[in-house]
């Protein structure tokens, strides 16, 4: 391959780089036949927001992530672009990109995953693998709902128990208010009654019979 082609090719790769700015897989696809390399470039299309996969030497792979500052660790760069390549890009970034080769693997028995870029650092086979356990940007944002939504219902549910406490011991302080008032009532209903009975004991004919006794004493001495 002339050099002038070469650069051509590092030139269109840089190009389709720029356009995953999230990082990159490099993989050995193994034997694939034509059926299977299409499905798998479909599933990357479908499944990982629009993924490309680019076969590609290892120095051109290599001129093109270093101009685009993918090398800033050159070892593990180069530990990474041997053998055959194929660079996996674009779409959503390394995490989806990781999980369909995962699925592929499984039944694509010699493809096999060499590393990967993500956010500019180089991660080698083990690391590159561990992407695909990784919650994609789809799954964040429906942790990052449920959070917001239990946080905020346990928020609701706090006030509401302190709405509730307060009520209910408003509620007592009331009916506690309404019970004093009637056992007031009642204090001064028995002092009314006691009163009155007194007033009609005064007031009561039992004492005349003495005064009439006591006043005709003396008109019987007279008489006398």
């Amino acid at each position: 391959m002339s050099k002038a082609l070469k650069q051509m090719l590092a030139s269109q790769l840089g190009a389709d780089l720029d356009t995953s700015p999230g990082g990159l897989m490099v993989i050995d696809p193994g034997a694939m036949t034509v059926e299977s390399n299409e499905a798998f470039r479909k599933d990357l299309r479908e499944k990982a927001g629009g993924a490309r996969m680019r076969v590609i030497h290892n120095r051109t792979a290599r001129v093109a992530m270093t101009a685009r500052e993918f090398d800033g660790d050159l070892d593990g760069l180069n530990a990474v672009l041997t053998g055959r390549s194929a660079v996996v890009y674009g779409g959503d970034g390394p995490i989806p990109i990781a999980k369909v080769v995962r699925d592929w693997s499984k039944k694509q028995k010699d493809m096999q995953v060499k590393g990967a870029v993500a956010d500019g650092e180089v991660l080698l086979e083990t690391e590159a693998q561990t992407l695909a356990d990784m919650p994609d940007l789809e799954q964040l944002k429906g942790m990052l709902a449920s959070a917001i939504i239990g946080a905020a219902r346990g928020i609701a549910g706090s006030l509401h128990a302190v709405y509730g406490g307060l009520a209910r011991v408003i509620q007592a302080r009331i009916d506690g208010s309404g019970g004093a008032t009637d056992e007031s009532s009642d204090e001064a209903s028995d002092e009314a009654s006691d009163e009155t009975s007194d007033a009609a004991s005064d007031a009561s004919p039992d004492a005349s019979p003495d005064a009439s006794s006591e006043e005709a004493t003396p008109e019987e001495g007279a008489a006398e």
